[in-house]
């Protein structure tokens, strides 16, 4: 039995999202990597009010670092990530709607696989959440791809329309990172196909991926026919598990975002027969899942992001930086704050 990690990009982001992250190790390590990151980064093109040193030229360094033009307004990254998942920032910043999507993403992902014991047999990113599954499979390190993305923001806020010069100045860029083995098995939105041990075919994907929607039916094709049986939506994505529940007979579908850290994990290990790393019992078994998605007692519902959520306070870790903790600035308590505007296909 395998599993898969689905990487949702843009059109998933929601306000607050980077402070309802996993409460978890993994996932506070990755936030402190990223803030640490960007506050080194200091100032780079985007969305706000240029207020840090730099703000003249418009041009970052180190693992934010992009293309810097100097062009148009600027977005001051020397706070690190505490004003990168504003309502403001989210709908006026792509850089920083970038580089938010990424962070949600591999938070999740670390702290699924190193936090709850459930390692992905598969990737699969959509737009920019196929530099999440660059990373989680091995051939980016997390500074790369928030150089990566932040270049990809850079572009769209100058005007690059996604089928244009984007996706070459993305593989220009790409071709001067260190290829490194490819660990997990990737799966290509742009082809619809599996990769595995090619670092430059998933780079070409990461370029290609902005240049249209994902093949949708094909990769649902591809996780069958590679045996997935459970697909992981990573933060703070819902959009594509509801669609895998409706849509994928035989695949089971959970939301982190929807669901929780904790009981994703075990809904994930279930069906995939997982011991808990934590041996505190067999917990869920496969049964306990209804026909379309994981149905815990007493929750109610019928499906994985479909059913009744359960009363349960939201994940959310410390952010470096951000007061407030889960209800800090622009953020919405509650698994039904509003998604900002953007199908979940978008190539963006």
């Amino acid at each position: 039995m395998s599993i898969a990690f689905l990487f949702p990009g843009h059109g998933s982001q929601r306000r607050g999202m980077l402070h309802r992250l996993p409460d978890t190790t993994a996932s506070a390590t990755v936030l402190a990597e990223a803030d640490l990151a960007l506050r080194n980064a200091g100032v780079g093109p985007g969305a706000g009010t240029a207020t840090g040193p730099g703000a003249a030229t418009g041009r970052g360094s180190g693992a934010g670092g992009g293309s810097g033009s100097g062009d148009g307004p600027v977005l001051d990254l020397s706070g690190g990530i505490a004003e990168l998942d504003t309502a403001e920032a989210l709908e006026k910043s792509p850089v920083a709607l970038h580089l938010a999507l990424l962070i949600a993403g591999v938070a999740g992902a670390r702290a699924m696989t190193e936090d709850e014991g459930v390692p992905p047999g598969l990737v699969v990113g959509h737009g920019v959440g196929a530099f999440a599954a660059g990373v989680t499979c091995g051939v980016l390190t997390f500074e790369e791809a928030l150089r990566a993305v932040r270049l990809r923001g850079e572009l769209l806020e100058r005007g690059e329309e996604p089928g244009g010069i984007l996706p070459i100045r993305l593989a220009q860029h790409l071709a001067t990172v260190r290829r490194r083995p490819q660990t997990v098995p990737y799966l290509s939105g742009f082809y619809g196909r599996v990769l595995r041990e090619d670092a430059n075919a998933v780079f070409d994907d990461m370029a290609r991926c902005a240049v249209g929607p994902p093949r949708w039916d094909e990769s649902v094709a591809a996780m069958a026919a590679e045996g997935v049986d459970c697909c992981v939506e990573m933060p703070p994505g819902r959009a594509l598990s509801e669609r895998l529940a409706g849509g994928a007979p035989g695949i089971r579908a959970v939301s982190v975002e929807e669901w929780g850290i904790a009981e994703a994990g075990e809904l994930a290990r279930a069906v995939a027969g997982i011991a808990d790393p934590s041996g505190a019992g067999e917990g869920m078994t496969e049964e306990d899942w209804g026909p379309d998605g994981p149905i815990p007692a007493g929750w109610g519902g019928t499906g994985v992001a479909g059913g009744a959520s359960p009363d349960r306070p939201v994940d959310a870790p410390g952010v470096p930086g951000v007061p407030g903790g889960p209800d800090g600035p622009g953020a919405t308590a509650g698994p039904g704050a509003p998604h900002h505007t953007g199908a979940p296909d978008n190539p963006r």
